[in-house]
């Protein structure tokens, strides 16, 4: 065989190789970070209801119990009384979550004038609230879904 063949050969299989290399690396990354998301060009902020439209609906329908959904297990009742309710999985929280996704002090409900609000208390995982992630104290209301860890919870009235 000729001799620049075989050089030919030698870069095309070293070629092939630094590909290979890069998908792999490009692979790790996305799997480890996420995709890349195109940057939405920024939306005009929604009008706010007026205040009293939001406290009228917040009021009728304030909830009154929550529901934990365990990941393993049935489901658990608790009433929302008193000023607020921890969760977490430390021991001295008010409801302990045995779910490896949950922190020690997770999030807190809080009474909040006539209603209740969920705050997340720096979690590693987050609160979500009806898929969103809870950023800042948040109201709640009654046929809300809370999500800690892998835990489900379910506001009623």
């Amino acid at each position: 065989m000729p001799l620049e063949f075989l050089t030919l050969l030698k870069f095309g299989l070293l070629l092939l190789l630094y590909l290979f290399l890069a998908s792999t690396v490009r692979a790790v990354v996305i799997d480890l970070y996420g995709p890349r998301r195109k940057q939405s060009p920024p939306t005009r902020p929604a009008v706010a209801p007026a205040a009293g439209a939001t406290d009228s609906r917040r009021s009728r329908r304030a909830p009154k119990e929550l529901v934990l959904h365990h990941p393993s297990g049935r489901p658990q009742v608790i009433a929302l009384r008193g000023d607020g309710i921890s969760f977490g999985r430390a021991s001295h929280v008010d409801v302990t979550l045995d779910d490896v996704y949950v922190s020690d002090e997770h999030a807190r409900l809080q009474l909040n004038g006539d209603g209740w609000v969920v705050r997340d208390l720096g979690s590693t995982n987050g609160t979500f609230l009806n898929g969103a992630k809870v950023a800042g104290p948040t109201p709640i209301a009654a046929g809300d879904q809370l999500r800690l860890g892998k835990t489900r919870v379910e506001v009623r009235r």
